[in-house]
């Protein structure tokens, strides 16, 4: 018998490097639908961090608050089944350590996503920054079951309760305490509901709207896209924002990828005239 003693690897033969992450395709999305766009994270000193970097500021979105570190760019590999939805196999990395410097509290807007949140220290920046802020605060929790941990949600309820905004898939509404619940926490919620649009849901009033029949490539990223337009075009009112939004999520599965596809101003407004 022999006994084989060292590392165990998997070869990747062919992949397709393609920036992402739910708040980076968000900022990205209401970044080339005409919004000012800032990105807090953090990233590794390789070249996967400095893709990032490029990415972000070719989209016109402004990266001081972005911070590279001696870690790895956290990674997630992708694959795309037979019906166009995603399955995602993370490698975490520098995407962890969010500083408190790096926060800024001085938006009319602060998003945040999940991800950093099951980091203790970069959970508690965040925490203590959406406390205090004026700012108006919208959270996607994008709930990985992989990542979920009782602490993690504890972080989870304790960021809902200074959201004024929350973005979540039907089937994660429950898991977060129902519609109900959730109304005495926030003050909207988006619910998301893939191929039939989505709703917006307050205290005095619920909208939804489908969206158009278009060729699915890829839904990678379309609650992102969905997001990223709801925030952008908030101020025009509920039901506008929601309409636009999900015209523009429609508009970005068209190609592989989360930011492929995400629409512009001008493209989403020719789509909206051509129905």
């Amino acid at each position: 018998m022999i006994g084989g003693n060292g590392q165990k690897l998997v070869d990747v033969p062919q992949y397709h490097r393609r920036p992402g992450g739910a708040p980076a395709n968000l900022a990205v999305a209401a970044s080339r639908l005409g919004s000012e766009v800032s990105m807090t994270a953090t990233v590794g000193k390789d070249h996967f961090g400095e893709l990032m970097f490029r990415k972000l500021e070719n989209e016109s979105v402004d990266t001081s608050g972005l911070r590279k570190i001696d870690e790895n760019t956290t990674l997630a590999f992708v694959s795309v089944k037979q019906n166009a939805e995603p399955e995602f196999s993370f490698f975490r990395g520098a995407d962890q350590k969010i500083s408190e410097e790096q926060i800024k509290d001085d938006q009319e807007t602060i998003h945040i996503g999940s991800l950093p949140l099951t980091h203790q220290q970069s959970a508690k920046n965040i925490l203590d920054t959406i406390k205090e802020t004026d700012s108006q605060v919208s959270f996607d929790p994008n709930l990985r079951h992989e990542l979920v941990d009782s602490e993690y949600l504890k972080t989870l309820e304790k960021v809902i309760n200074h959201t004024d905004i929350l973005f979540a898939a039907e089937e994660e509404i429950s898991e977060l305490g129902g519609v109900e619940q959730l109304l005495k926490q926030v003050n909207e919620i988006v619910v998301t509901k893939g191929q039939a649009g989505a709703k917006v849901i307050t205290q005095n009033k619920t909208c939804s709207f489908e969206p158009p029949k278009v060729e699915v490539e890829d839904t990678t990223g379309a609650g992102d896209a969905l997001a990223g337009a709801f925030l952008a075009f908030r101020k025009e009112g509920i039901e506008t924002a929601l309409e636009k939004a999900v015209y523009a999520a429609s508009l970005s599965v068209r190609e592989k990828g989360a930011m492929t596809a995400l629409p512009t101003h001008q493209e989403l407004k020719s789509s909206m005239e051509d129905i």
